[in-house]
């Protein structure tokens, strides 16, 4: 008898890894954004809103402009069905015409700069925020990134990157973004938490993250590691924890003034 029950054991595990390990499957998080006033961005200089006159006679032609801000519309208009639904089905599909737009319209083969013009790249980031904060899933994160790491040339609204940089569900944050910058807030058990990053990044690969806490607070942390990290680590001292390109570095420990993680994305 313990052998057969074993033995029908053995599928069932086999089945609810296998989920786990699915890339297409629907995990909702639903992560809130700080207000706007408790993160600090030490950032390059950015502008409140794009002017299309300013687009040049490379862009693409007006009908593909308005494909493209129909195509994200829709996107974003299956996000919030998802939030509200939690739809597989709906999640396949989104996932499927995420992928294409990413492939052709924004890295297209042929091209080393997005095929889109500002008002389109504007809406993309606003997408990529939206699934990541439903999904918690590092690919959003890191197409964010892409963008905001060319802001020299592309200009994102400093409000939408707040609200995005850090995000969290109670005490658990999520460091969507790696970049100068800080978030303070109110523990649920009360007092206040502040994070500060300190980096260069992108310009270089090793970001610390300092605590100031008013007593000993015990918080979840979640930070991006990105897809394409090399060999990344993430450590406290000699405290090791795992950190693999393409997921989320946990780190769930009583934070007090003065701690120190430190992220090397290249190893």
């Amino acid at each position: 008898m313990k052998l057969t029950r074993l033995l029908l054991a053995i599928p069932m595990v086999f089945i609810f890894s296998s989920c786990g390990n699915d890339p297409n499957q629907l995990s909702v998080i639903n992560s809130e954004s700080f207000h706007e006033t408790q993160i600090q961005l030490q950032l390059q200089p950015v502008q409140p809103s794009f002017a299309l006159d300013s687009v040049s006679g490379d862009s693409i032609q007006k009908t593909e402009q308005n494909f493209a801000l129909d195509k994200l519309d829709e996107m974003l208009s299956m996000t919030d069905n998802i939030r509200k639904s939690g739809s597989d089905s709906i999640w396949s599909s989104l996932l499927q015409k995420w992928t294409d737009f990413n492939t052709n319209i924004i890295a297209p083969a042929n091209s080393s700069t997005p095929k889109m013009f500002p008002e389109a790249i504007q809406k993309w980031v606003e997408l990529n925020i939206a699934l990541v904060k439903l999904s918690g899933e590092v690919r959003f994160g890191d197409a964010i990134d892409k963008i905001i790491g060319g802001r020299e040339n592309i200009l994102i609204p400093e409000k939408l990157l707040k609200s995005v940089f850090y995000t969290h569900v109670d005490d658990k944050i999520f460091i969507n973004l790696i970049g100068s910058s800080s978030v303070e807030y109110q523990h649920t058990t009360g007092g206040n938490v502040k994070f500060i990053q300190e980096t260069n990044y992108p310009e270089g690969n090793i970001m610390t993250l300092k605590s100031e806490c008013s007593d000993k607070r015990f918080v979840e942390i979640f930070i991006r590691i990105p897809s394409w990290a090399v060999n990344p680590t993430v450590s406290y001292g000699n405290v090791k924890y795992v950190a693999r390109p393409g997921e989320y570095c946990q780190i769930s420990r009583k934070w007090k003034t003065g701690d120190e993680i430190l992220v090397v994305l290249k190893n």
